[in-house]
């Protein structure tokens, strides 16, 4: 299926490489990644390996004001810190020693916005249920076509802007963009009554010797990165709520997946985890129906709250404070740990 998309290419100047986790994309061949799909999970020996659909489009030419992309290509690559490294808009290349490098990305508009994330201001759009009576769907489809099992099964947050328009994201984007510890939260239970069992719960909430009752937030994590979502995990109970039901949904997806299934898929209904009025969200996307198509999300804003106490197993060198508003680093040693550090990656 040959298709022309009227954006560019830019190239990469970073020269970003990894290990490459690519089964299907051809050597040397660039290819534009065009959308995710579902979440899966493959055992390997005694261990649960869960993965995100990654639709690819093989890059046919290159020109000016303009790209042409040809087949669909699905790959499933790891959820893993290193999985915010695969954008919807950027171009890889997979070369002979199994290592793959964005080659550049397709020159896309920034949107910078302001939305809600109030449980009155955010819908989960099923694409299968209203690719025949949503207008917004119909047309997304008709500029930027999928697979038809990819299609059936996408799901998009819809979020209302200040301007009346809609934002439409894609639900694993948002999932990869906004959430962290994603591996954990798509693997293991909620909770277990048996303390040996490995839990989102006691894997996300690492205990603090300094931890008291003086309504203070405290966190343990290697990243400061991740201490304002592990914040609200431990003591936020909207945030604990949507893990919770995020975790079932997940639950009872894998119960309903048929044993002979190739790959067994689930197709998460991703929503906030919190409530703020007022988020700063900034996206590269396109216009569609008036609305606003957001393919990949650059930032969005922290929620507000108390202070954070950040207590992390490095001693932080020097004076230098912490880049995040909310963040305030306590010096922990590492004797202070119950599990080893690698289980915190």
């Amino acid at each position: 299926m040959k298709q022309t998309i009227p954006f560019p290419i830019v190239p990469n100047k970073t020269g970003y490489e990894r290990t490459s986790d690519f089964k299907n994309l051809k050597i040397n061949v660039n290819y534009l990644v065009w959308w995710f799909g579902g979440i899966s999970k493959m055992h390997h020996r005694k261990t649960i390996i869960t993965s995100f659909q990654v639709i690819f489009r093989e890059v046919i030419e290159q020109n000016t004001d303009n790209t042409v992309v040809g087949n669909f290509v699905l790959e499933h690559i790891s959820l893993s810190s290193s999985s915010r490294s695969f954008r919807i808009g950027d171009i890889w290349s997979r070369n002979k020693y199994h290592s793959a490098q964005i080659e550049g990305k397709i020159n896309l508009p920034v949107f910078s916005l302001t939305t809600s994330f109030d449980e009155s201001n955010w819908y989960i759009r099923k694409v299968n249920e209203e690719k025949d009576i949503n207008s917004d769907i119909q047309a997304f489809l008709e500029f930027f076509p999928l697979p038809n099992k990819v299609r059936d099964t996408s799901k998009f947050l819809e979020l209302g802007l200040e301007n009346k328009q809609k934002l439409f994201i894609n639900n694993i984007a948002f999932l990869v963009a906004s959430y962290e510890k994603v591996s954990f939260l798509m693997t293991y239970p909620f909770i277990s009554s048996h303390p040996t069992v490995k839990t989102i719960t006691n894997l996300l909430i690492r205990p603090i010797k300094l931890d008291k009752p003086d309504g203070k937030w405290r966190v343990f994590s290697s990243f400061e990165s991740e201490c304002i979502f592990l914040a609200h995990f431990k003591y936020d109970p909207y945030t604990q709520k949507v893990i919770k039901k995020l975790t079932n949904q997940r639950i009872k997806a894998w119960l309903k997946i048929k044993s002979d299934d190739d790959i067994p898929t689930f197709y998460p209904s991703i929503q906030p985890w919190y409530t703020d009025d007022k988020v700063e969200i900034k996206v590269q996307g396109f216009l569609c129906n008036g609305n606003i198509i957001g393919l990949n999300i650059l930032s969005i804003s922290n929620p507000k709250g108390p202070i954070i106490e950040w207590h992390s197993p490095i001693r932080k060198m020097g004076k230098q404070a912490p880049s995040i508003n909310r963040v305030v680093h306590i010096d922990q040693l590492n004797k202070q740990l119950t599990l080893p550090l690698n289980e915190l990656d």
